[in-house]
């Protein structure tokens, strides 16, 4: 039977070498027992022909050196053929050493950033931080396998740590906020290990360009608003943001914000001004979207000035391309296949027309005449757009229309929030849907809005409201839950 230290901390790594076919026998362990001498000079080890006292008995002597384990990895890579045991071996020895290279959680943070993502070229990517001589990986590896198997190794020649290395090799080409996350990792290394110039030398070394999108790319910062509470003139305001969309949708989420309406309205300034400040050297394209429940659609957030103080405070819907989306729908799942089939109608409209087909809107109907905007959605899979003939106001109307729109999968709505029946707003709505003018058609509400901006007069361009709700960039999970962490004004 195994001693009692084997039971312990002991058992996981004995267990581990137990499967492996070159230590089955006797004479197998003694051949890695002698090779293990010949790199660190006389080890006493008593022979046993059991095979977990044997391999106890290695273990416990190896552990009280530093450079034990390590060994004894690099020894099994020479004698093993490819195994799948291997990399459990390497695991577990790596995490026994982990606690003494990093500080408690360490690891564990880097692992948190680097979850879910996608790495090609791995295995290359091992090898060149790894050298020449480092031990097999199989070709369907992981981050886990090959940060484990660094572990074991010695450093390169200037004193950094593999893991380091390997950290630094993946934080070029990603998104600016895992790169940024990454370093921010390795500078803690190495700065408690004292090797700040080496890291620093190391990514001179590299020749690469900052990380981050081409100028003019899209970013987003996405903003949901909700009433709480029960008296109804309290807010919360969650906020989401993502620069590069290389990789697909990550938008990265921030702290949630409590306040009343014009409390709200500062913050969105604040969020603002970070993206702006963040973001600057980018060049980025930046969109701002604002997601609101049903009972807000109708509120003035692109007529909020984007600045916390200004001398002339400029409307956010005049600086940037700004659209209008609906917390209702993206919460209920049973509503996205139509809103899915619809929105690839309407991008497939907009890139061939550059704007929506005359035949693929409608008007709205309120009143008696609300089951036949119904029964026309339901006939006709090709309507993408909505104008309605009333703002969401509380109104019965506008009210309806957008609920029979949001269930039927319409993408795009448009409204006045005043007066829907205008000349000046059912002519506005028509050129932004289906005008030929150069823009697309969140670029050319923004120019209504800026013309209206300019005029400084009573202008249809004050009061225009726009859906723009695309089903691809999801932000609020079916349960929204409790709010997280709360920033009260």
């Amino acid at each position: 039977m195994a001693s009692g230290n084997a039971g312990g901390a002991l058992w996981p790594l004995i267990g581990a070498l137990r499967e492996l076919p070159c230590l089955s026998s006797v004479q197998d362990r003694n051949l890695v027992v002698r090779l293990l001498t010949d790199r660190l000079g006389h080890l006493p080890i008593e022979e046993s022909p059991r095979i977990e006292q044997h391999l106890i008995n290695i273990v416990e002597a190896l552990q009280r050196r530093p450079d034990g384990l390590p060994a004894l990895t690099e020894v099994l890579g020479v004698l093993d053929e490819g195994t799948i045991y291997l990399p459990e071996v390497r695991r577990i020895v790596a995490e026994r050493d982990a606690d003494e290279m990093w500080p408690e959680g360490e690891r564990a943070r880097l692992f948190g950033l680097l979850s879910g993502m996608i790495f090609k070229d791995l295995v290359e990517l091992y090898h060149e931080v790894a050298g020449v001589n480092a031990p097999a990986l199989p070709a369907e590896t992981t981050y886990r396998e090959v940060f484990f198997t660094l572990e074991t190794l010695n450093a390169d020649a200037t004193g950094l740590p593999k893991p380091i290395v390997f950290v630094e090799h993946l934080a070029h080409g990603r998104r600016p906020e895992l790169s940024t996350e990454l370093r921010r990792w390795s500078d803690r290394q190495a700065s408690r290990l004292e090797l700040i110039t080496e890291l620093q030398a190391l990514r001179r070394a590299f020749h690469a360009p900052p990380p981050g999108p081409a100028p003019n790319e899209p970013a987003y910062l996405v903003l949901m608003l909700r009433r709480v509470g029960l008296a109804g003139d309290r807010y919360q305001l969650c906020h989401w943001m993502q620069i590069d969309l290389s990789e697909g949708w990550y938008p990265e989420r921030g702290d949630d914000f409590f306040g009343t309406l014009e409390g709200v309205k500062r913050q969105v300034a604040v969020l603002i001004e970070e993206v702006e400040t963040k973001w600057a050297k980018y060049q980025p394209d930046i969109r701002i979207e604002v997601v609101l429940s049903g009972e807000l659609l109708n509120l003035d957030v692109d007529q909020w000035p984007w600045e916390v103080e200004s001398t002339l405070p400029v409307p956010i819907g005049c600086r940037y391309s700004f659209a209008i989306r609906s917390l209702d729908r993206m919460q209920t799942g049973k509503w996205h296949r139509s809103w899915h089939a619809r929105w690839t109608v309407l991008t497939g409209q907009l890139q061939q027309y550059g704007a929506v087909d005359p035949e693929s809107a409608r008007g709205g109907e309120g009143g008696d005449d609300i089951r036949r905007l119904v029964a026309d959605f339901e006939n006709n899979a090709k309507l993408v757009s909505l104008t309605l003939s009333a703002p969401p106001d509380g109104s019965a109307n506008g009210g309806d229309e957008v609920a029979v729109g949001l269930r039927a999968g319409v993408p795009v709505m448009v409204w006045h929030r005043e007066d829907c029946d205008s000349e000046a707003f059912l002519a506005a709505a028509r050129e932004l849907l289906h005008g030929d003018g150069p823009g697309t058609v969140l670029q050319r509400i923004k120019q209504v809005r800026t013309t209206a901006y300019q005029s400084h007069a009573e202008h249809v361009g004050h009061r225009l409201a726009m859906l723009w709700d695309d089903p691809h960039r999801l932000v609020v999970p079916p349960d929204l839950g409790p709010p997280r962490e709360a920033n009260v004004a």
